[in-house]
């Protein structure tokens, strides 16, 4: 029986350059579709690489906000790419598997305010790029947000209405070794920026700076293709993709194929003739040629330009120019209505937008040079914007590069918020917390926590800022904090507002140890201004108090009359300022009180004078006491708070782990007798300090008070220095807020600035800036103290006795009110002995 032959129904390809080249011209069909299998085959492999590559860049992806300082270094650009591109450049296996990352630098305008912000891939932290932009322009700022959260680069109208889009793409109209103009004397944006000042509140613009390093081999192509323009042999070698171009496949099967067909045929350009060689035109091109040559040997970038305009007419459905269904997010439009000129369409909405596209288009004019930018057409801008995928670009060095993508340096930019004031990190020796430390908020640069050391605290804080700027809310923390370590605290608060959110945040076991001088309260804590073991200092601090507050209408006189009274009420048991006014207007009140009396030169003189003096004179002389005592007596509340011979409380006990909250409304209580109160408050607290001397330094316990609004209660007899200086050695830290030093007296501002060495200034006004940027200079000036954030504060702290480098710091929110609605001034009063 005969063997069966097993025929391959398969068409057999004879082997060798010349018998396939027959066999394709027997099977032309065959090769053919052969040739486009294998050419879509390879379309479809690489168009599913490319997604799944997009897809692992998208995913996690963040957008950093950019806002820049208020004077733009231009080589800051060449720094910030050349620094990203050592954050781009992938290890040669990563770069085989996932392709190169890319950023997107974006120009936005939603009406007339401008935003500029880098797109970041997932694979990329964001962080380090946030850093890169800080570092290459000192003073700018930014914000990391998820790009899911952020709006897309071109918005689209909601439901009912149209939006009206018009884009394009700019791409380079010659080789990419011909340069573009890297050199400006003017700010290369500016044309750019210049467009938002003409935009309305419905229209959107957006220009994307696409850019990712150059591969080696795309670079090697250019120079390869320029070494042979220069020599007439391949001029357009350079224009060839890599593997995943769909372009190299296809031009490699068809040059397989030709040369199949043709095996001994060599292509060959042939060079320039003699004549050609050396006419103008050809030495035009060869010196621009070798500029080429030259801008090829340095760092390259591969980028692509997008940009996109959007009006969204302000009555729905208005858009619908010709005819067309609403478009949203696509472009349906000839390709001539890119330019104004071209456009024939009577829709006002469509040719606003082509006017804003092509605006953006012809800003990039600035960069012409030997290569210019050519506009292309682009469809589905707002798709194509949105997504941010790069397939292919063209190369540009990093000088042109610097110049398409930067940051203003002009120093108005219309609807550009530049950045308030420049983050500075803490240095590593402020501490971030622990025990024995007073945490103030967290550090601007690396979010970690800022503290103060207890002892350090010792040295007074300074405390500065604008209505508004987040005093109140670091008063409140330090506050608490001190409360719950259990060491002593007193806040004089003027206005009430702080000592109300103290009040509604305390625990019970705080208010066993609260002591609260309140005018809302009945039955609050009581005493005297008149007490304390040296009359004389204590009447010092009473003269004082009132010849400050009343500084218009103090004169000798008064003075004399009231020192006068308090000193001679103090010489008997119990003595009150409410028993001033009789003293001075009743004889026979008056008589117990001077009867014994034996200084002819000193109290008793004046009583003689007194009593014999004609009743017309002595009202003119205690009219004006009077008039200052009973505006300030004649209040219920502040002759039940210090009418009394006796106090409700030791202030003692107070700075050794007690709490007292002062809270003096000058809306409640007027400013007079607020300031007055403040005032005899705080000098019942430094009498109480004063008397530490005679305890031993080691166990005397911090304590801390903290005055707002403080220039209504430094009244005190004596300098403010000499009581800063001493207070430390009693352990004893203030904390003085107040709004702007034009509230202080200059003598103040000077002792504050020499002793209270801690200091926390919050936004404030130029004037004052200029005087506290000597505090915070050079890592902070008076711009930085001018444009602070809300809850953002310029920091110098001292540690270890030795002060620190000045930095920002942002506030902690508010501490949870633990029962809302629950007030302690209701429960009863617990604080009359602590």
């Amino acid at each position: 029986m005969t063997p069966r032959v097993l025929v391959s129904v398969a068409p057999v390809v004879p082997a060798g350059p010349g018998r396939l080249a027959s066999w394709v011209l027997g099977h032309p069909t065959t090769a053919v579709v052969g040739v486009l299998v294998g050419a879509g085959i390879a379309v479809t492999v690489t168009v599913l690489i490319r997604r799944w590559r997009h897809a692992h860049l998208t995913s996690h992806a963040h957008l950093v906000r950019i806002l820049p300082p208020p004077e733009v270094d231009p080589a800051g650009a060449l720094t910030w790419w050349a620094t990203l591109a050592a954050i781009l450049t992938p290890a040669p296996w990563r770069r085989a598997i996932f392709g190169a990352a890319h950023v997107a630098f974006e120009y936005a305008w939603a009406g007339r305010q401008a935003t500029i912000g880098v797109w970041v891939p997932g694979t990329v932290p964001a962080a380090t790029v946030a850093a890169a932009a800080r570092a290459a322009w000192p003073g700018a700022t930014t914000t990391i947000v998820p790009a899911t959260d952020a709006p897309p680069p071109i918005p689209t109208a909601g439901e009912g209405h149209t939006t009206v889009v018009e884009g394009g793409a700019l791409v380079a109209a010659r080789p990419t070794w011909y340069p573009l103009a890297d050199r400006h004397d003017t700010d290369p944006t500016r044309a750019l920026m210049t467009l938002a000042s003409g935009m309305h509140a419905n229209e959107a613009t957006c220009v994307q700076v696409l850019v990712r390093p150059a591969s080696r081999a795309r670079l090697a192509r250019a120079r390869a293709a320029a070494g042979h323009a220069t020599t007439g042999t391949n001029p357009a070698s350079g224009r060839t993709g890599g593997l995943l171009d769909p372009l190299t496949w296809v031009r490699g099967l068809l040059g397989a194929v030709s040369d199949l067909l043709t095996p001994h045929t060599t292509h060959r350009r042939p060079g320039p003739t003699a004549t050609g060689r050396h006419s103008p035109a050809a030495a035009v091109r060869d010196r621009q040629i070798r500029v080429g040559v030259d801008k090829l040997t340095g760092p390259h970038h591969e980028i692509a330009i997008r940009y996109a305009a959007s009006v969204t007419p302000r009555t729905p459905g208005a858009a619908t120019g010709r005819g067309e269904p609403p478009a949203t997010g696509s472009v349906r439009r000839r390709r001539r209505s890119m330019h104004p000129g071209g456009s024939r369409s009577t829709d006002p909405a469509r040719r606003r937008a082509t006017v804003l596209a092509h605006a953006l288009a012809s800003a990039f004019g600035v960069h012409t040079a030997a290569n210019h930018l050519r506009r292309v057409h682009l469809y589905r801008p707002v798709t194509v914007l949105g997504a941010r995928r790069l397939h292919r670009g063209f190369l540009v060095s990093a000088a042109e590069l610097a110049a398409l993508a930067t940051l203003p340096t002009d120093l108005a930019v219309p609807g550009l918020d530049r950045a308030r004031a420049k983050a500075v990190p803490a240095p590593v020796t402020v501490p971030t917390g622990g025990r024995g430390m007073k945490v103030l908020g967290r550090a601007e640069v690396g979010g970690h926590a800022v503290a103060l050391p207890v002892a350090d605290a010792r040295a007074h804080l300074h405390l500065l800022g604008s209505t508004g700027s987040g005093k109140s809310t670091l008063l409140s923390h330090l506050i608490l904090g001190d409360i719950r370590a259990g060491r002593g605290l007193a806040l004089i608060d003027p206005k009430g507002d702080l000592a109300s959110d103290i009040l509604a945040r305390l625990d019970d076991r705080a208010r066993k140890r609260l002591v609260l001088i309140d005018p809302d309260t009945p039955g609050g804590a009581t005493f005297n201004p008149l007490a304390g073991a040296d009359a004389d200092l204590v009447v010092d601090n009473v003269i004082s108090i009132f010849s400050k507050i009343f500084t218009k209408h103090w004169g000798p006189r008064i003075d004399d009359v009231l020192r006068v009274a308090c000193l001679t009420v103090m010489r008997h048991p119990n003595p009150t300022l409410a028993l001033i006014p009789p003293l001075l207007n009743d004889k026979q009140f008056r008589a117990p009180f001077t009867v014994e009396l034996d200084d002819p030169a000193g109290l008793r003189g004046f009583w003689e004078w007194y009593d014999t003096a004609p009743a017309g004179l002595r009202a003119q002389v205690i009219a004006p006491v009077l008039a200052r005592l009973r505006s300030f007596l004649l209040r219920d509340f502040v002759r039940a708070t210090i009418g009394v011979p006796t106090s409700s409380f030791d202030m003692g006990h107070v700075l050794d782990g007690g709490i007292l909250i002062a809270r003096l409304p000058k809306g409640q209580l007027g400013e007079e007798t607020a300031k007055l109160l403040g005032s005899f408050v705080f000098a019942a607290i430094w009498q109480a300090a004063t008397a530490r001397a005679n305890v031993p330094e080691h166990t005397r316990r911090d304590a801390t008070v903290v005055i707002d609004e403080a220039h209504n209660v430094l009244n005190l007899a004596g300098s403010v220095t000499d009581m800063l200086a001493e207070a430390r050695g009693y352990h004893l830290g203030l904390v003085l807020a107040h709004q702007n030093l034009t509230q202080l007296p200059r003598e103040t501002q000077l002792a504050l600035s020499a002793n209270a060495r801690n200091k926390i200034y919050f936004t404030c006004s130029p004037e004052d800036a200029v005087h506290l940027a000597k505090h915070t200079a050079p890592h902070l000036d008076d711009h930085d103290l001018t444009n602070l954030d809300a809850y953002v504060a310029a920091t110098r702290l001292v540690v270890g006795n030795r002060e620190t480098a000045a930095f920002t710091m942002r506030t902690n929110p508010p501490a949870p009110i633990p029962t809302p609605g629950a007030d302690p001034r209701r429960s009863g009063p617990p604080w009359s002995r602590p």
